[in-house]
């Protein structure tokens, strides 16, 4: 079934690519003392720094960064939350912020680009290019049968993970998801929590990616992320259409309640935003709202996360309840304009 990109960017909210690399010459981080970490992130920066005229980036030291810096970055999906609790590690953020390359986290190397919507070879190519550049300055460890090298043998072979996060709020309603992974495990695939591993689903968002990295090219496992992608739009298209045949009535209200509340409160955490914001954004999606600046309602959503609200707001070391009114204060003050009900016309 084909579908057409504005419909599929209302189901797959980004892609990233990640690679991980190791050195040849130096051990696993597990392994390394402090001086060899010290070595790895310096000849990384120095790398990138020759760089320089075609991407741009900044380092974050992991022991120099606020636990807020810290947290940010992690909202933002640039760096691991095993890379958060590292203090020898560091983070090579590029200017547009898409690009992360992290050191010393499991691997000497996490390399990662990530972009909004479904593009999954766009994302390798870029990243791909880096990695390449890094590979013509340093050898990386690597075997003639097995492929890459990595600190966790499920890593072996490509050492690329491909993911795309996905917002699947009809295959939750109708407890397909959970019947499909036997169907994505088989293809290679795993279904994870917004954050990856270990973590739980914010707002009916998951991240799809693939398992397998040994025995099979980059291209077959893009390939494959692209077909069960678009197996997963289909069966999310199905439910929303199932959503709609059975339960508009009951839907519909769940949707406009949550609206009601974003608009008109006074005490708003984040928990409860984030519960109101999904049924927001699948009231987008079913057509009970609609939304003239799609762009603007993404970067409201981003706004909101709780690191990024403090810094932004300059509510650091304020209290919980404090940034809780403020919360509800933006939530009514921006949504009204980037949102707008539509009323279901009088049936004859």
């Amino acid at each position: 079934m084909a579908h057409s990109p504005e419909f599929i960017e209302t189901i797959v909210i980004s892609t990233r690519i990640r690679l991980a690399r190791n050195f040849a010459s130096y051990p696993f981080p597990k392994k390394m003392d402090d001086a060899q970490a010290e070595d790895i992130v310096y000849l990384i920066g120095h790398a990138l720094d020759e760089f320089d005229s075609v991407e741009s980036f900044t380092k974050y030291d992991m022991k120099n960064l606020s636990t807020q810096e810290a947290e940010q970055l992690q909202e933002e999906y640039l760096i691991s939350p095993a890379l958060l609790k590292s203090k020898r590690g560091a983070a090579f953020v590029s200017e547009d912020r898409a690009i992360s390359i992290m050191v010393n986290e499991e691997d000497h190397l996490r390399e990662q680009y990530i972009c909004k919507g479904f593009d999954l070879f766009k994302a390798y190519e870029r990243i791909s290019g880096i990695d390449d550049a890094l590979a013509g300055t340093y050898d990386f460890a690597f075997d003639d049968k097995l492929g890459y090298l990595t600190a966790c043998p499920s890593n072996l072979g490509t050492g690329m993970r491909a993911s795309v996060m996905m917002f699947l709020p009809g295959l939750v309603w109708n407890g397909e998801l959970k019947k499909f992974l036997p169907a994505l495990k088989a293809g290679g695939l795993t279904v994870r929590g917004s954050f990856g591993e270990g973590t739980g689903a914010e707002g009916y968002v998951y991240q799809v990616s693939n398992e397998r990295t040994l025995g099979v090219s980059e291209r077959d496992v893009l390939s494959d992320m692209v077909r069960m992608t678009m197996t997963l739009c289909d069966l999310e298209i199905r439910a929303r259409e199932q959503m709609i045949k059975t339960a508009e009535t009951e839907i519909r209200d769940r949707c406009l309640r949550a609206y009601g509340v974003l608009t008109n409160c006074a005490v708003l955490s984040w928990q409860e935003f984030l519960l109101k914001i999904a049924d927001v954004k699948l009231g987008l999606a079913l057509g009970f709202f609609e939304t003239k600046d799609r762009k603007h309602f993404d970067e409201f959503l981003d706004d909101m996360r709780p690191t990024a609200f403090r810094i932004n707001n300059g509510l650091i070391g304020e209290s919980e309840e404090l940034c809780d009114m403020l919360r509800a204060e933006a939530a009514c003050g921006a949504l009204p304009s980037l949102v707008r009900v539509v009323r279901r016309s009088k049936r004859g």
